[in-house]
């Protein structure tokens, strides 16, 4: 199974902000991968990605997901197999 997510269909909108929030899967061999938010965001001002307790690591501050901005995509990189949530704030 390859790196999969999911944006859930209920968005929350702040003034002029737009929050995107849902989850993401990883196989037992992958170790993160991409979710364009360019469809809904023109530009992201904040970001984030939380792993599951469940999941794949040690955790321990030794290792987790990290989420990386690249225009209007959050990169997710985590060990493999981890699974979680994300989050990302915009402007619409």
């Amino acid at each position: 199974m390859a790196f999969a997510s999911t944006t859930e269909e209920r968005t929350n909108v702040m003034g002029n902000m737009l929050m995107l929030h849902g989850t993401f899967t990883n196989g037992g061999g992958d170790t993160g991968g991409n979710i364009v938010c360019g469809d809904h965001l023109s530009s992201i001002v904040s970001f984030g990605a939380n792993a599951g307790s469940g999941t794949a690591g040690t955790g321990a501050g030794v290792d987790g997901v990290f989420a990386l901005l690249n225009g209007t995509t959050v990169v997710i990189q985590s060990v493999a197999g981890q699974d979680g949530t994300w989050w990302a704030l915009g402007r619409r």
